[in-house]
């Protein structure tokens, strides 16, 4: 039965009707008296069929009806209208599910490509054609620590492949593409060369090998001493390195200081002429006396008291051409030859004395300044967790005085701690000459002021620069009680009384006229004019100086403190401040 009976009610109407049509009997219509046309089966005098009418209800279920149908054909309308939206959203899902799964199987395929391996060509091997015309190659290569034969690619061109490059090898061993040559590998130091192309090098350890020479090489003149990159297989010398040139330990250089910006230091400036510039300015006397000039000499004394100024003022003197030759200074920067790899301080003081040997075989006057000397050549075995000096000072004493003749070089060294040297260093025929750098006293100290507070300063109107140098040295030589710094007890419970005066510097003496000016500089920027130097502003510096000195001597080590500083005192055990001497005075 259909879903809707008013429509199966009018079809069954029809049908009916349909049928009494056909057996000849037409309901509701009436006939008329006329003839049958026999040729076109029309009936005269009938008039037309007329539908049956129907009745008002009939005709409000057929309008129901069909407004019915309209509503739902515009349903099925809407239906069809997002099933064609959602077909086209999932098809374009689709689509993009499909490019995602060609990106992530082109990444799986990428990822499951078998490793290639790095390796260092050597040569061919041999090449040759099949029947089919096909060429057959193999090559030499080195891969890590082994030689092999592989063969070689039809695309890889072999007639460009120079020794020393680098190559591509697939899973199956197959030379498959030339990465040209790497500029990285071991360094290592040519002992000796041999005949072409080989050569002997060594490794930071000192265990030689034979290499071959490649690439850049080839035709380069390579001398003993020369430093060589190897391949990664380490049987291949690939390039040339500069010579090598410790600029970051050795500084070649003309400072800027002369003798006339050290005061108070003249006795120490006289000793050092004569120990470094007479030699060299009248070389035919000391020939004619058989005199040899001294080999080494030796800056000692508390820090801060000029020792690197005196050896700064000698290379400056040498520098100036005013001698027949020039000489030439060599500041070491001793604590950075000290290395971690056993052997590499050696060749690097090794390197050092060869440089200074180079020099003066051109005539020229060489110093080496080796400042902190006693961080470099120790008391062989005073290490506490390390021998390193036990090889190192044998190498300096050997490139001082060994079998190798060391002409027209002096060594100049300073040290705070001549305690900690090596009694073989210090022993004459080495540091020959040693000149104590010791604190200054009032009338030195008043010279090396004159040199910061001079005349052309904005200097108080009734003072010039000796009055007030003379009044700064008054005040901080002033053994009073405000300057007393602290009371040091010895090994015997002697206790002694340490003034300003004893633990003053020239360094200290130059940092109270700086603390001057910077205070004036304030003054006048706040003021707006020049604020005059003066008695009191100098004296505020020597305070602030004091209480810094004091402060930083409470703090340190008894036994080193009084090593470093050089006083008289016997072995410290014991500092304190504030303390009343007892004992014999200061």
């Amino acid at each position: 039965m259909s879903e809707h009976p008013q429509d199966d009610q009018m079809e069954r109407r029809d049908d009916s009707l349909r049928t009494d049509l056909t057996d000849g009997e037409s309901p509701d219509v009436q006939a008329t008296d006329g003839t049958e046309d026999r040729g076109t089966g029309r009936v005269e005098g009938v008039s037309a069929w007329q539908p049956p009418r129907r009745n008002p209800m009939e005709e409000d279920s057929l309008r129901d009806s069909d407004e019915s149908s309209a509503s739902r054909l515009s349903d099925m309308a809407a239906q069809l209208d997002l099933s064609q939206r959602k077909n086209h959203a999932l098809a374009a899902a689709l689509t993009k599910a499909a490019e995602e799964l060609g990106k992530v199987k082109s990444q799986m395929e990428q990822l499951a490509k078998p490793p290639m391996s790095f390796a260092v060509f050597i040569s061919q091997d041999r090449i040759s054609l099949d029947s089919h015309n096909v060429r057959h190659a193999t090559a030499e290569i080195a891969l890590s620590n082994r030689r092999m034969i592989v063969p070689v690619a039809p695309n890889v061109d072999l007639q460009r492949a120079t020794c020393g490059e680098s190559v591509l090898l697939n899973e199956n061993m197959v030379l498959v593409e030339f990465r040209g040559r790497h500029q990285t590998g071991q360094v290592r130091t040519v002992l000796q060369v041999i005949d072409m192309p080989n050569l002997v090098v060594q490794d930071s350890s000192g265990a030689a090998s034979v290499v071959t020479r490649a690439g850049k090489v080839m035709d380069t003149r390579i001398v003993a001493g020369d430093r060589v990159i190897l391949d990664d297989s380490g049987h291949i010398a690939l390039d040339l390195l500069p010579a090598e040139d410790e600029t970051n330990l050795v500084l070649e250089e003309t400072p800027d200081v002369s003798y006339a910006d050290i005061g108070g230091l003249d006795s120490q400036i006289d000793r050092i002429r004569d120990a470094v510039q007479l030699p060299f300015e009248h070389r035919e006397l000391f020939e004619r006396y058989d005199l040899r000039p001294p080999k080494g000499v030796l800056l000692y004394g508390p820090p801060g008291n000029g020792k690197t100024m005196i050896a700064k003022a000698v290379a400056h003197s040498l520098a100036q051409g005013t001698h027949a030759r020039r000489g030439i200074f060599l500041s070491v920067k001793g604590p950075e030859l000290l290395n971690k790899f056993v052997g590499e301080s050696e060749r690097l003081i090794r390197g050092i004395f060869k440089r200074a040997r180079e020099r003066a075989a051109q005539g020229a006057l060489v110093i080496v300044f080796i400042d902190e000397m006693d961080s470099l050549l120790r008391t062989r075995g005073s290490g506490v967790s390390s021998d390193v000096e036990t090889t190192i000072v044998p190498q300096f004493l050997a490139e001082l005085d060994g079998v190798e003749a060391l002409d027209n070089v002096i060594v100049i060294g300073a040290s705070n701690r001549v305690d900690m040297i090596d009694p073989a260093v210090l022993r004459p025929g080495r540091l020959d000459v040693k000149i104590r750098v010791d604190r200054p006293n009032k009338a030195q100290a008043t010279s090396i002021l004159r040199h910061y507070l001079t005349n052309d300063l904005p200097l108080q109107l009734d003072r010039d620069s000796e009055s007030l140098a003379s009044s700064v040295v008054s005040d901080a030589f002033s053994r009073g009680a405000d300057r007393k710094v602290c009371d040091v007890c010895d090994e015997r419970g002697q206790w002694t009384s340490v003034f300003f005066a004893d633990v003053i510097s020239g360094a200290m003496l130059k940092n109270i006229v700086d603390r001057a000016k910077t205070k004036a500089v304030k003054a006048s920027i706040e003021s707006g004019s020049d604020v005059a130097l003066g008695e009191s502003i100098l004296a505020d510096a020597v305070q602030d100086e004091f209480v810094e000195s004091a402060d930083s001597i409470g703090d340190a080590d008894p036994s080193q403190w009084s090593n470093i500083t050089g006083l008289d005192v016997g072995r410290v055990v014991r500092i304190e401040r504030g303390r009343e001497s007892e004992g014999r005075p200061a």
